[in-house]
């Protein structure tokens, strides 16, 4: 089998992640696609559910616009009570308005580019519905910054807790010193921690 030197620098440095990886074989990374609308969306609609959950929810979602991915125009002439009748609580339609504007009226796109990363954290967090959590999965999948863990995902402290690193009901901070040893490529452990629960 052949890994990745993300792999292969993750299995030398924790036995316990080596397993699971082995387990799990080579996990190929997509490229981000750069469609940072579509992916917000997504991680909104994600928030607090399953993950099969959030994508029979999307499904549905585009199949009423008729649509392969979500673009400003469906949602910039609903009202968030309208947003919330598609399906979706009070809370993430709220969220999807407000990222609809910040797309449409604050050139969000551009932020990404000309904000150092310190402002554009700030610039994120300041839109409603979206926290920590959701600024890292950005991070991850729509910017492919490697180095992501979130000890906020209750699937990572789960993977974590099943594959021996710690035990059950282990304080966030615990799970955030154990993957320090996985710098500087937190993003592929994450992601092989959410491949070995499926």
């Amino acid at each position: 089998m052949q890994y990745s030197k993300q792999e292969q620098y993750l299995m030398s440095k924790d036995a316990q992640l080596k397993e699971i990886i082995i387990s799990n074989k080579h996990i190929k990374i997509t490229r981000p696609t750069g469609n940072y609308y579509d992916s917000l969306i997504n991680l909104v609609i994600s928030q607090f559910i399953s993950r099969s959950a959030a994508i029979s929810i999307s499904n549905k979602l585009l199949l009423s616009f008729n649509a392969n991915i979500f673009k400003e125009e469906f949602f910039e002439n609903l009202t968030y009570q309208q947003i919330h009748r598609l399906g979706l609580t009070k809370n993430k339609a709220k969220s999807i308005k407000d990222i609809t504007y910040h797309f449409i009226n604050e050139d969000f796109r551009k932020k990404i580019t000309s904000l150092p990363m310190k402002e554009f954290d700030r610039y994120f967090l300041s839109i409603y519905g979206l926290g920590p959590w959701s600024l890292n999965m950005f991070k991850l999948f729509s910017l492919g910054d490697e180095d992501i863990f979130s000890s906020n995902d209750a699937a990572l402290r789960r993977a974590m807790e099943t594959g021996g690193m710690l035990k059950l009901g282990s304080d966030h901070k615990d799970f955030d010193l154990h993957a320090m040893k996985w710098k500087p490529f937190r993003s592929t452990a994450s992601l092989h921690l959410w491949r070995s629960l499926d």
